[in-house]
């Protein structure tokens, strides 16, 4: 829905745009374990590529990330989360820059709770403003 949204298309086989980005992906994943994005997104045209970041990010904040080409088609892994297990949380899903979600990134948020019992996550950038 937000793909279409974005593209203003009611069916995205009928996007340019959206068989555009399916091209490039694929090419991007056939790459393998020594792809780099950084390189990569040189490859693709500018309004392109602005377009597809505008969908990364509005896709993100419904909760829908790493996405990839099966079948000629763009699918999502979505966020979720349970009473039980906790896989998105407001942190995870925050757009900003901050120490915070650098320190649970990188694991050194985990490690310093593991090393030092006393230890303290700062609190989220949105509650320390």
């Amino acid at each position: 829905m937000t793909m279409r949204r974005i593209l203003m298309e009611s069916h995205l086989d009928d996007s340019a745009d959206y068989q555009s980005i399916i091209g490039y992906l694929t090419t991007y994943q056939r790459q393998g374990d020594n792809r780099r994005w950084d390189d990569f997104r040189n490859k693709i045209p500018e309004p392109l590529l602005k377009l597809w970041g505008d969908i990364l990010i509005k896709c993100r904040r419904n909760g829908f990330v790493g996405p990839r080409v099966e079948n000629s088609r763009i699918v999502w892994r979505q966020v979720t989360g349970t009473t039980d297990i906790q896989n998105g949380d407001l942190c995870t899903m925050c757009d900003r820059e901050c120490r915070r979600q650098d320190m649970i990134d990188s694991g050194e948020a985990k490690k310093l709770r593991t090393l030092n019992k006393g230890w303290h996550e700062p609190k989220p950038c949105w509650e320390a403003e």
